[in-house]
């Protein structure tokens, strides 16, 4: 197969030909800071880094050493801005780069390292932990943001599924009025106990308050997404901060319920260790969300 020469084009081309939106969401994450890593160290734009550059095994290399270091960072992480990234990051880096470069014909096999996984709570640990993030506000979050990041606290517990079988759900794999409620997540029906239907109950009617402005500017009526912003965002590029109450990425909702755990609790605990089982992401470490 022929190579673009334009890296970034490479990659656009590639991402293309992934079949599921988590995958492609985190190989273009990574291909990019590959991309803009490379251009930084070249002093040069973007645009001049070709795709011979970026199959070449050396600066692969270079590109992961800097990365575990931490100096790839574009955000704090848990343990601050430059701490060395985690092993899960790690291997997910190190996978883009091996299919990006099958892809193309020009396999590099780099070795990841081995995943790691966090601790689960038991599931007494969990739900008791449900019921007190339910039940207590913590100060300097947003009422609203709590009120969604304990709904999909209470949706890990009650299905075991984590961020990438939850951020797709929709209005309607709700049903709530049931004797017996449940939710639907990645195509199959979970059974609610009273807290986790209560939690949801309160994040739908917010989701309501929320979306019901934009009735009448989004073309396609309500926002169906379950999962939406909570408040205005930032004005990029010259135009207005958007409103809250759109979908609200998957990045939106990890830092939400980081801050939730470390405020109410003392530390920050991951969603995969409210789920029950191990999580398909986890299963697979190439299919995980970005991480730093």
């Amino acid at each position: 197969m022929t190579a673009p020469s334009r890296g970034s084009a490479a990659v656009e081309r590639f991402v293309g030909t992934l079949r599921t939106e988590a995958t492609r969401r985190q190989r273009r994450t990574y291909l990019d800071e590959y991309v803009a890593w490379l251009a930084e160290q070249r002093q040069c734009g973007t645009g001049q880094v070709t795709t011979e550059d970026l199959l070449d095994e050396q600066n692969a290399l270079a590109w992961l050493a800097a990365a575990r270091r931490g100096l790839t960072r574009r955000r704090p992480g848990l343990h601050g801005p430059t701490a060395p990234a985690a092993a899960n990051s790690m291997a997910a880096r190190t996978s883009s780069v091996n299919t990006f470069s099958r892809h193309y014909g020009r396999p590099l096999e780099l070795q990841p390292p081995p995943p790691e996984f966090a601790d689960r709570l038991t599931p007494t640990e969990a739900h008791r932990t449900l019921r007190l993030l339910a039940g207590h506000h913590p100060a300097g979050m947003l009422e609203t943001t709590w009120e969604r990041s304990v709904a999909l606290i209470a949706l890990a517990v009650c299905t075991g599924h984590g961020i990438t079988a939850l951020h797709p759900m929709r209005l309607p794999d709700l049903e709530l009025e049931r004797s017996l409620p449940r939710a639907r997540v990645a195509g199959d029906w979970y059974p609610l106990d009273t807290v986790s239907r209560d939690a949801l109950a309160r994040w739908r009617t917010t989701h309501q308050a929320l979306t019901a402005g934009h009735l009448k500017v989004l073309k396609g009526g309500r926002v169906e997404e379950l999962w939406v912003t909570t408040a205005p965002g930032r004005p990029r590029g010259g135009r207005p901060a958007p409103p809250a109450g759109l979908p609200a990425a998957v990045r939106t909702l990890e830092a939400a319920h980081r801050k939730l755990t470390a405020t109410a609790l003392g530390t920050p605990l991951l969603l995969e260790q409210f789920c029950g089982a191990r999580t398909e992401e986890e299963a697979d470490p190439a299919a995980a969300r970005p991480a730093g």
